[in-house]
């Protein structure tokens, strides 16, 4: 699906509730897992791969939702093709849908075959609509005082676009909810994720990065800069730092996988610290001066820009002279560093981010020093220096 972006999308934030399942949500990973291996093996269609959702409607309501017609409502601006969220906490942990499509219609009972895409819990149970979820990816993993801020970033619409409070605010739900800062939690997928789904990838190391991202939070980075950084950005730092320290005794191991998390690591973060920024800066300007030829494409700065590589990125601070100049008025403080010594950082970056590199087994020593220089071991970290640049400009 092409994905487009208005300026204020619909989004909704619901709770699991425990009493359904042991644990409702990874019935339903288990669920979106299981056609996503059957897609990788060839038995199933791409467009097989998909989970159903249900708000089930308590017991003790008898009568509809007092904003049914609004959470209808959203499926039009899917399939205008906006990329549409359903938040879901159980206030421990928040877990972000990418919904493909909303409806009360009775999808268990009757539409054949259906019931395959969904936990078989919902059997016995009303269901007042069913959202159809394409993947499902992890912001936070077990630590409430995190789950509380990434809300705060949401706007409940019939609370007077007041901030969702975790506690007190979580009536009625499904919460229609708008993002202050307009995520796009699934537009990069294929650029980052080798096709696979975020599903996939966070269960590859779930406890193992939850640990880690707590770690290098309270241990190395400090609340202030790990909360400034973008959540996928925390997601990579995490990933790559669980599988060196797994392996950093075997001499012999490819460390290039773990490489190649932290690359992804700098990356997310320059898309998510440059390119808003530079938005606004750019409005206005003729065509000439808002737009950039990569690789063949045209892109337009002052819009919605699709993700970056770290290649591209080096391009434009080394080569664009609009992009370089509209540094200088996005951050008055920081863009001779932006411009000056940041591609030094980015060209051993990049390399790691290149495919053509992996031919080479990375050795634990060259991953030691790229490590260090990216995480900040012994010396103010590329990631910091990122996080301090985004923290002074908001």
């Amino acid at each position: 699906m092409i994905l487009v972006k208005p300026h204020h999308p619909r989004h909704l934030l619901t709770v699991w509730n425990p009493a359904y399942a042991s644990d409702a949500l990874d019935e339903h990973l288990r669920v979106l897992l299981h056609w996503a291996q059957e897609h990788r093996a060839g038995t199933a269609d791409e467009d097989d791969v998909y989970v159903w959702w249900g708000k089930v409607r308590s017991t003790r309501r008898e009568q509809p939702l007092p904003h049914a017609d609004q959470v209808l409502a959203i499926d039009e601006q899917i399939q205008r093709g906006v990329e549409t969220h359903l938040y879901l906490t159980d206030y421990r942990s928040l877990y972000v849908g990418w919904i493909l499509e909303i409806t009360a219609d009775d999808v268990l009972r009757e539409m054949a075959g259906e019931a395959e895409h969904m936990p078989s819990y919902y059997e016995g149970h009303r269901v007042d609509f069913w959202f159809r979820l394409q993947d499902v990816r992890r912001i936070v993993a077990d630590d409430t005082p995190a789950v509380i801020q990434e809300l705060g970033r949401l706007r409940n619409v019939n609370f007077h676009d007041r901030p969702v409070s975790l506690y007190g605010g979580m009536v009625d739900l499904p919460l229609v909810v708008t993002s202050t800062d307009g995520a796009s939690w699934f537009g990069g997928s294929s650029a980052l994720l080798d096709e696979q789904l975020w599903a996939e990838r966070d269960a590859e190391l779930r406890g193992e990065t939850g640990r880690i991202a707590h770690e290098l939070r309270d241990n190395l980075f400090g609340q202030a800069v790990w909360t400034a950084l973008d959540p996928t950005t925390r997601t990579f730092l995490a990933s790559g730092d669980a599988v060196f320290r797994a392996r950093r005794d075997d001499p012999a191991f490819d460390f290039a996988t773990a490489a190649v998390e932290y690359a992804k690591a700098v990356e997310t973060e320059l898309n998510a610290l440059l390119l808003p920024a530079l938005r606004p800066v750019m409005r206005g300007k003729p065509t000439s001066e808002r737009e950039v030829t990569l690789n063949s494409r045209r892109i337009d700065l002052s819009d919605d820009v699709p993700h970056l590589g770290l290649g591209e990125l080096l391009h434009l601070l080394a080569h664009a002279e609009h992009f370089r100049k509209a540094l200088r008025t996005a951050f008055p403080h920081d863009w001779k560093w932006l411009q000056g010594e940041l591609p030094a950082y980015l060209d051993a970056a990049a390399a790691l981010r290149n495919p053509a590199a992996h031919s080479a087994t990375l050795s634990r020593e060259d991953m030691v020093r790229h490590r260090e220089t990216i995480l900040g071991i012994g010396c103010e970290g590329l990631i910091t220096m990122l996080a301090r640049i985004r923290l002074r400009a908001a």
